[in-house]
């Protein structure tokens, strides 16, 4: 990923956004794929003219309720930090937290209707507590603009699986993908051809536009030995 790959990214995003009045939805949960896809979106429409960034664009982070409290903390200052830098630089992004129904809330499923422990086979959590509150989220924007672009951090060689799926959901001479499971909603993934050096490249060559510290978020992957959930 060179400077001339970059910029050519930043103009495909600019142009993707000002193509039609479909609001952003970004899905963004503090790891390296979500932060530097945040980063990019941001400073794609910070460059554009002030007439021409006026579509909305909300951030959504799923909290489950039960996470570490250094990282709901982390993610907690980083919103915080979004949404005022967002005031000051005249974005229309806003960033919030979903959260699960009470009666799909971790405790209930696990002491309520008996659920074992979530598994690396059996990952009930992330359906009921991440992916049900954002899909809800997105519901809310489709039945009031009548479409909805979410825009996510994956990457085709994050794994052979991922890489089929994004595969199959492709629209022909499209960036956009269909949404796995809602008619109205779309995908677009700006760094889906993107290899795991890229992403660290951008990340510690671009400083954060609403001053997080992108470091910390290397060292936490190192803590973590490099797995995908630190």
């Amino acid at each position: 990923m060179n400077k001339k790959q970059l910029t050519s990214k930043v103009k495909e995003i600019q142009r993707l956004y000002s193509a039609d009045e479909k609001p952003w939805i970004i899905g963004y949960s503090g790891g390296k794929d979500s932060t530097c896809v945040l980063q990019l979106i941001y400073l794609a429409i910070k460059a554009l003219p002030k007439e021409k960034r006026q579509k909305e664009i909300w951030v959504i982070c799923g909290d489950t309720l039960v996470e570490i409290p250094t990282v709901v903390e982390r993610i907690d200052q980083t919103l915080d930090r979004i949404n005022d830098k967002a005031i000051v630089d005249e974005l229309p992004i806003k960033a919030l937290k979903v959260y699960p129904e009470v009666n799909k809330s971790f405790f209930v499923n696990l002491i309520g209707r008996g659920y074992p422990s979530p598994t690396r086979t059996f990952r009930w959590c992330t359906e009921r507590l991440k992916i049900d509150p954002a899909s809800e989220f997105i519901k809310t924007k489709v039945n009031k603009y009548g479409e909805a672009i979410v825009v996510l951090g994956a990457r085709k060689k994050e794994s052979m699986s991922r890489a089929q799926t994004m595969k199959k959901y492709q629209i022909k001479n499209s960036l956009l993908r269909k949404h796995a499971t809602l008619a109205s909603a779309f995908v677009y993934a700006p760094i889906e051809d993107w290899d795991l050096d890229d992403v660290w490249t951008f990340l510690s060559t671009y400083p954060s536009p609403w001053n997080d510290n992108n470091q910390e978020l290397v060292m936490l992957y190192q803590k973590a030995g490099g797995d995908e959930c630190p």
